[in-house]
């Protein structure tokens, strides 16, 4: 009886794996859409995780240095933590909107400066190779994108719904992260013994190592790029500022939030720098570029290794690969989440190879 109910089991796994295999084969965009709609559902959740462990230290530090008990160390890390927001929103938030809500008004003025900067491609292409210009068909340009301004108020739409969520998803994950931090080590305490009752005590101890490995990566990674995010952004707006380059506070809050993105943010952000910048004036647009491609260099050299110096230990290629995998299946946020993740899977993946080389005898061979 108990060989059948085994083999009935194991059937049964076989069975849902290759139910699994034949819908990703027959669907391949199934796995995407499948964790695109786990990620929406468990965003606050998620959320409510991240805050708990970026606070989980300071929290600790301060039960440990102050002997505090939980209910006061909670109350005054989240009064801190939500004081320094509501700061933050009071004080930049109107002057990012006002820039935004100026930067559509004279949508129509760079639709015009793009029109004239294309007539004068036009113009020089047809004197100097008239195929070419037939072939690209600049012509009635402003025509073709006299719907830019409409696009632009439907995709602004788009996004304060977008905001609206993920403010409405950030709330109820300081909720869930007060519960989390508040009940720590009951969570702790259920999750080794729920690993000590499913698997062997060796094997037990080597999953509480890589977690612990894990949360020590991702609290170090996560708080110490906030701070290298938040010097670059700040080191840019007082640069733009100098420069007198236009939007100076949105363009550098946008340079140091985007800087969070490993080499692939510092070229987003200095993109929309120097359009927006040359339109006005294309030396200034010029001056722009090259402070932001200063400033990255000096993050990217000095800064930033001084601050996280090797907190992940993965190498740029596979920092990009992240990047890249990460952003197409979860957009902006998932270029965000992809390298401490890949970090993550990487601790993983060395032990377990280890593992396995140490049960062949080849850990010294290799």
């Amino acid at each position: 009886m108990e060989l059948n109910r085994q083999l009935i089991w194991k059937l049964t796994v076989i069975g849902l794996i290759l139910l699994v295999l034949w819908r990703v084969i027959s669907e391949p965009d199934t796995i995407s859409r499948v964790l695109q709609y786990t990620f929406q559902l468990l965003t606050p959740v998620i959320m409510g995780i991240a805050i708990a462990l970026l606070l989980n230290t300071v929290l600790s530090y301060m039960e440990e240095r102050f002997s505090l008990k939980r209910y006061q160390g909670l109350l005054i890390v989240y009064v801190t933590f939500i004081g320094l927001l509501v700061i933050s929103a009071v004080t930049l938030f109107p002057r990012i909107y006002s820039s935004v809500a100026s930067l559509i008004e004279e949508l129509p003025f760079y639709i015009r400066q793009l029109d004239g900067f294309v007539g004068q491609l036009n113009a020089f292409l047809q004197d100097y190779n008239e195929t070419i210009a037939q072939t690209l068909d600049f012509k009635r340009f402003e025509e073709r994108y006299s719907g830019w301004v409409e696009t632009a108020v439907l995709s602004s739409v788009s996004y304060v719904s977008s905001f609206t969520m993920t403010l409405i998803n950030f709330l109820i994950g300081i909720v869930i992260s007060i519960y989390l931090l508040k009940d720590k080590e009951v969570f702790a305490r259920m999750f080794k013994r729920l690993l000590y009752a499913l698997f062997p005590v060796a094997t037990a101890k080597t999953t509480i190592d890589i977690f612990q490995e894990m949360d020590y990566i991702f609290k170090r990674y996560i708080i110490g790029k906030s701070l290298d995010c938040l010097i670059i952004g700040v080191m840019a707006v007082i640069g733009l500022l100098i420069i007198r380059a236009p939007y100076a506070l949105l363009l550098g809050v946008i340079i140091g939030i985007l800087n969070f993105i490993p080499y692939v943010g510092p070229l987003l952000g200095m993109i929309p720098a120097f359009i927006i910048t040359y339109f006005y004036d294309p030396f200034t647009a010029v001056l722009v570029l090259v402070f932001i491609f200063l400033l990255q260099q000096f993050d990217g050299l000095w800064l930033g290794p001084k601050i996280l110096g090797d907190s992940v230990g993965i190498t740029p290629f596979w920092v990009i690969t992240s990047i890249i995998i990460g952003g197409s299946l979860f957009g902006l946020v998932g270029m965000f989440i992809s390298v401490p993740v890949t970090a993550m899977i990487q601790v993983i993946l060395s032990r377990l190879i280890d593992y396995r080389l140490s049960r062949k005898n080849l850990n010294e061979l290799l």
